[in-house]
């Protein structure tokens, strides 16, 4: 009995990366720039929703460019070749765009449906390998893609096309988000969940309302401050002097005027406060004002509004809670 043979997996994964690597670049330098242009301005004088329609390899690259456009604030769907013969055509109007992506240009069940949406009055743009190809032909706008062969060794396999085409949707993408403006604050109020929702949380969202955070009489002495800031277990307390915060006091205050020997018992809180104290905004989000904390090794911030008003306090207790880090 022959020994099977033994196969270099390693070799061959890594022959597949570089031939997908040549395959982007070549993508990347063949692209017409007038063809690109042409897509994009087609898309962002779109009045109805972005479209894609697909079916297979091609089709699943489609569904991928259709999140990433929603998620940019852009209007988008995926509709598959074979559910819309069967009725779901019936979403698209002639205020849409339908955006189809195949690599050959002569997907059977893309190509069937062109009569449809012609008679619909639906405006079409397209991504394939093949400027002649039906598709190519019955589109607005077209971007051509010049690939030589797939990266397996059979040259059969949807791969280095799959890749191409996956980067252009990517590229179309965000050339139409960095055309509208796009803000960190648009991006993520369209992705409120999982850990890439938690990087937008907002300071206010979590932070210690000021209602509960401890103030403490300018005049009064560190010890008795102490106590009050300790009942509260914040780690600080914000010292008014006539009616308005002049600075606070911290744990870490205290433990300095213990080791320079000052007297806690007579000397007024106010005396020893800190007045230029570091603050952050209400609306800064959380996951920078983490960065701030561990840059600084500074573990508590006060919080004001955009009319420098102390709102509350965050604390990075507050931020390891919500798992934001």
């Amino acid at each position: 009995m022959k020994k099977p043979k033994k196969i270099n997996f390693f070799e061959i994964g890594k022959k597949v990366i570089s031939n997908e690597i040549d395959a982007l670049q070549t993508v990347s330098s063949g692209i017409s720039k007038n063809e690109f242009n042409e897509v994009c301005n087609f898309l962002l004088e779109t009045k109805g929703n972005l479209i894609f329609l697909g079916i297979g390899k091609s089709g699943k690259v489609s569904e991928k460019i259709s999140a990433t456009l929603s998620s940019l604030g852009k209007p988008s769907f995926y509709i598959n070749a074979a559910e819309a013969s069967h009725g779901d055509l019936g979403a698209i109007t002639k205020k849409d765009s339908l955006i189809i992506f195949s690599y050959s240009g002569e997907t059977e069940e893309l190509v069937d449906l062109l009569p449809n949406l012609k008679q619909k009055k639906v405006n079409i743009c397209s991504v394939t390998g093949n400027k002649n190809s039906t598709i190519a032909l019955s589109s607005i706008a077209h971007i051509s893609l010049s690939l030589e062969k797939e990266a397996d060794i059979l040259n059969l396999v949807p791969t280095s096309s799959t890749t191409a085409m996956m980067m252009i949707g990517d590229a179309i993408s965000i050339a139409i988000a960095n055309h509208g403006g796009l803000k960190r604050s648009d991006f993520g109020a369209n992705h409120p969940g999982g850990s890439l929702g938690k990087s937008f949380i907002k300071v206010k969202e979590i932070m210690i309302k000021e209602k509960d955070l401890p103030f403490i009489d300018g005049n009064i002495s560190i010890i008795d401050a102490m106590e009050k800031i300790s009942k509260k277990g914040f780690g600080l307390g914000l010292i008014k002097i006539q009616g308005l915060v002049k600075g606070i006091f911290t744990d870490g205050d205290l433990r300095r005027m213990i080791n320079n020997r000052i007297d806690l018992t007579s000397t007024p809180i106010k005396k020893v406060m800190t007045k230029n104290f570091k603050f952050v905004n209400d609306f800064d989000l959380v996951l920078d004002v983490s960065r701030i904390m561990e840059d600084q090794k500074i573990y508590s911030l006060i919080v004001k509004n955009s009319n420098k008003k102390i709102t509350g306090l965050i604390r990075m207790h507050e931020i390891l809670s919500a798992k934001i880090i």
